[in-house]
């Protein structure tokens, strides 16, 4: 008898742990779908308010993939890294141009997200409400990374009498597409990752979502990339030469 009572008690345990993760999961669920949207609001900096939206989605694999945009600013669809929804909490990282932080809460009803966003610069609050459905503007795949293209550039932009110094990293991913960075060099060596690396034999492209960027440049045969950059309606020469900045 005591052998039996022993056995339904850890079958009416194993049932209560089943139901609870079960629960769990389902909680978890729920709040990865709420998650999933078009979102409105502001970065509550002192002294001012930053408008932002933000999309959040999963892609076909369903892997976590989203966008912002800063509002009176060059960030425009900037695609986002580090995308995390795990029981309510949301998280994810944007180059606005510099790395920034979002750490949140998405509100039981799923209408709202709240929480802190972080850069070099400090801490603030921000808060999103959710505004419609997800649209995701994720950026073209970028091209194989050919070797004469591969390694540090560096090149300068004279206007509005300075010159701006700028550095480029090419270096190829796991799947060998090209993966790339600019520099600002004379902003503490800022790097700036490019949204899309399209390579057609000598010819560069380089989009630069944080920035609405867009660089074309061709290499010649003595190793040196010229071309112009690109910023909304301002365009300027820049030339890159193969070496460390």
């Amino acid at each position: 008898m005591g052998t039996l009572l022993v056995s339904l008690a850890m079958k009416y345990l194993l049932g209560l742990l089943l139901t609870a993760a079960l629960c769990a999961a389902q909680t978890s669920t729920q709040a990865a779908t709420k998650a999933a949207g078009h979102w409105s609001g502001k970065i509550l900096i002192p002294d001012h308010e930053v408008a932002v939206t933000v999309d959040l989605d999963r892609d076909a694999q369903g892997v976590w993939i989203g966008s912002i945009t800063v509002a009176g600013s060059s960030s425009v669809d900037v695609p986002l890294s580090a995308v995390a929804v795990e029981s309510g909490a949301v998280r994810f990282t944007a180059p606005l141009p510099g790395p920034a932080s979002f750490t949140g809460k998405l509100s039981d009803d799923g209408a709202a997200i709240s929480g802190t966003a972080s850069n070099a610069q400090g801490d603030a609050p921000f808060q999103l409400a959710r505004s419609g459905s997800a649209s995701v503007k994720v950026p073209p795949a970028s091209s194989k990374l050919s070797s004469e293209f591969e390694g540090s550039w560096s090149g300068s932009i004279e206007g509005a009498g300075k010159t701006r110094r700028i550095g480029l990293k090419l270096s190829a991913g796991s799947d060998g597409n090209a993966t790339a960075k600019l520099v600002a060099i004379d902003q503490g060596n800022l790097e700036i990752p490019v949204s899309t690396v399209t390579i057609n034999k000598n010819d560069l492209q380089l989009e630069v979502r944080a920035l609405s960027g867009l660089y074309h440049g061709t290499l010649s045969a003595d190793g040196v990339i010229a071309g112009e950059w690109a910023q909304g309606n301002e365009k300027y020469s820049l030339t890159f030469k193969k070496g460390a900045y």
